[in-house]
C-alpha cells in the first residue's frame, strides 16, 4: 500500500521561480525513503507541500489517502515533522514542551505520561527534563524536536536534515530508532545529504535536480545503476589540465578532482589507460585506491549528469 503519492506536483513561487516541476512518485507504507538532491533542488518545498504547509501550484499529492489540497486537517493528524530548524519553546523545559505539544496534538491524557517518559529516555533527555530549553546544547534541542515529532505516533514521519547538530552517538541512536519505527509500520520520508547513514537505513531513493525527479529506485539498485562499476581514487602530483580531464572523461566519469576520482566499468581494465593519460600530461601518480561505488558516488554522478544536461 502506498503511504505518500505525488502526481505532477509543481510549485511556482511569486516572481516566477519554478521550485518543483511535475514531480511524481509513490512511497510504500512501512518504508524509509531517501529524498536526495543538491541544495536548492526543491526537497524542502516538497516536504512543505506534503505536510500541508504550502499549497501546490499544480498537480496533487496524497498522504495516507488524503489530499494535500482538500484534507489538510486529516493529514496533520497522521504525520510527524522534524525540520532542520529547531521549533520548540525555549522558555519551557523538555518535559514542559512535550506536555504542551501532547495537549496540542490531542494525545489522550491516559497515554501522555508513559509516552513522554519513553521519548525522554529514548532521546537521552531525562537528565535535562526539567532544564529550560535555552540552556540545552544544539544537539539536545534537535533531539527534543524529534521527540515532539513522534508524540502523535505518526503513520508518516517527514524528516528534513534531522541530524544537523547531532553528534555521532546521537545519529546512531536516531537511525536505530528509525529502523524500529519502520519495522512497526511507520513510513519515513527522509530528506538529507548524509549519504553514509542514508545508505545503511533507507530502502529506496528519490533524486531531485532543479525541481525535477531525475532518478529513483531501490537503494542497492540505485547505487549500482548510478554509482558506476568501480571507483578509482588517485593520489597525484601535478596540475590537472582541462585537456587531461577531457581525455580521462573518455575512459570513465570524473566525479571529483580533489582527490581525483573516476567511476569506471572495470578498474583493472581502465587503470593502465588512466595512468597513461596522466603521465602524458605531466601528472605523477603516487597512489591508487579501488572500491565499490557508494550512495555518495551515485549522488555525485547524478549531479554531474544534471549539470551536463543543462548546458
Amino acid at each position: 500500500m502506498e503511504a505518500v503519492v505525488a502526481q505532477d506536483l509543481s510549485v511556482t513561487y511569486p516572481g516566477g521561480t519554478r521550485a518543483l516541476d511535475k514531480v511524481s512518485f509513490a512511497v510504500d507504507e512501512g518504508s524509509i525513503t531517501a529524498y536526495l538532491g543538491p541544495n536548492g533542488a526543491g526537497k524542502t518545498t516538497t516536504i512543505n507541500v506534503l505536510t500541508t504547509a504550502l499549497p501546490p501550484t499544480e498537480g496533487e499529492a496524497w498522504v495516507c489517502g488524503h489530499s494535500v489540497r482538500t484534507e489538510k486537517d486529516a493529514i496533520r493528524r497522521l504525520i510527524g515533522v522534524a525540520t532542520q530548524d529547531v521549533i520548540v519553546d525555549p522558555l519551557l523545559s523538555p518535559l514542559g514542551n512535550l506536555r504542551f505539544f501532547a495537549a496540542i496534538f490531542g494525545v489522550p491524557r491516559r497515554e501522555r505520561r508513559a509516552l513522554i517518559a519513553e521519548l525522554l529516555e529514548r532521546f537521552d533527555l531525562l537528565p535535562k527534563a526539567q532544564a529550560t530549553v535555552m540552556t540545552l546544547s544544539g544537539g539536545q534541542q534537535k533531539r527534543l524536536q524529534l521527540a515532539i515529532a513522534l508524540l502523535r505516533r505518526p503513520r508518516v514521519l517527514f524528516l528534513d536534515e534531522p541530524t544537523q547538530g547531532l553528534d555521532p552517538v546521537g545519529k546512531e541512536v536516531l537511525f536505530g530508532y528509525l529502523r524500529q519505527l519502520r519495522d512497526s509500520g511507520v513510513t519515513i520520508f527522509y530528506s538529507s545529504n548524509e549519504m553514509e547513514h542514508l545508505e545503511k537505513v533507507c530502502d529506496r531513493v528519490l533524486f531531485l535536480f532543479r525541481g525535477r525527479l531525475i532518478a529513483e529506485g531501490p537503494m542497492e539498485e540505485f547505487v549500482r545503476r548510478f554509482g558506476g562499476g568501480d571507483i578509482v581514487v588517485l593520489e597525484h602530483e601535478g596540475d590537472l589540465s582541462a585537456e587531461a580531464l577531457g581525455t580521462l572523461g573518455r575512459v570513465g566519469k570524473v566525479q571529483s578532482t580533489e582527490p581525483l576520482t573516476l567511476a569506471v566499468e572495470d578498474a583493472r581494465a581502465a587503470l593502465p589507460a588512466v595512468i597513461g593519460v596522466l603521465t602524458r600530461h605531466g601528472v605523477d601518480v603516487r597512489g591508487v585506491d579501488i572500491r565499490r561505488p557508494s550512495l555518495n558516488d551515485a549522488f555525485l554522478s547524478l549531479v554531474q549528469e544534471g549539470h551536463d544536461g543543462g548546458r
